[in-house]
């Protein structure tokens, strides 16, 4: 049986960012649905909240009935997919792409505070604590709608209520996480793998953050490595370069 795919964005990023892989899975008989989360892409204008996020992609992925799943996201979406692969039934796998740190309160209150008007206090103008904090959750210059400040501040102090650590030793299906091989924040990277009772870490060399796309072409060759058994979980596996 084919395997659908459900792909989720990334924190200020939009559907549009999965164009490559989608047309490479689809290509290759994978139904796919990229969702919307709210306040961001066409949604911009909802007000985001975890909860709503989860049921998105929980409706994306029971849109295929009874087929079995794949939930793949990155940053943000990496996170919500671990999370709603630990609690639907037709999800087979789960693969989360920049995902090596939890939403930790000191990251999240220096991008408050390199985001909003005390910025401008700090020697470097807060450049240095909003490029660690974007590092890790954000994706500049997204293809997409990009949220609103009004909106970014209330969904950063929404992010404390993922714990994707606790999701993963919820998790009953292989879990993949893809990380990038030079990324400084995969600070959790160890303690996730721990957690998880099936995994494979894969690592893209030479990306400082794989959650960027800097090589979609190479994503998306991968998500169908995965989806074609060729990646077995339980191990630890760094790519050939280009």
């Amino acid at each position: 049986m084919t395997t659908c795919v459900v792909l989720v964005h990334g924190l200020r990023g939009s559907s549009a960012e999965w164009e490559t892989q989608r047309n490479a899975l689809e290509a290759h008989g994978h139904p796919v649905v990229v969702v919307e989360l709210p306040g961001h892409g066409s949604r911009i204008d909802e007000p985001f909240s975890i909860g709503e996020s989860l049921v998105t992609v929980a409706d994306a992925a029971r849109s295929f009935g009874t087929a079995p799943v794949f939930i793949v996201g990155r940053g943000l979406g990496g996170h919500l997919a671990v999370e709603c692969g630990s609690l639907i039934e037709t999800v087979s796998g789960v693969v989360a792409v920049g995902c090596g740190t939890q939403a930790l309160n000191w990251v999240l209150d220096s991008y408050r505070i390199a985001s909003m008007s005390t910025h401008h206090l700090l020697p470097d103008r807060g450049a240095t604590m909003s490029s660690a904090a974007s590092s890790t959750f954000v994706r500049a210059g997204s293809s997409g709608g990009v949220a609103p400040s009004e909106h970014f501040a209330d969904t950063l102090r929404q992010l404390d209520e993922l714990d994707t650590r606790a999701a993963l030793s919820r998790l009953q299906v292989p879990v993949w996480l893809l990380n990038g091989q030079l990324d400084r924040f995969r600070m959790q990277e160890n303690a996730f793998l721990g957690a998880a009772r099936q995994f494979r870490l894969v690592r893209q060399p030479g990306v400082r953050l794989a959650a960027r796309f800097r090589r979609p072409a190479d994503t998306a060759r991968l998500l169908l490595g995965i989806l074609g058994g060729r990646y077995p979980t339980r191990s630890r596996l760094t790519l050939p370069d280009r």
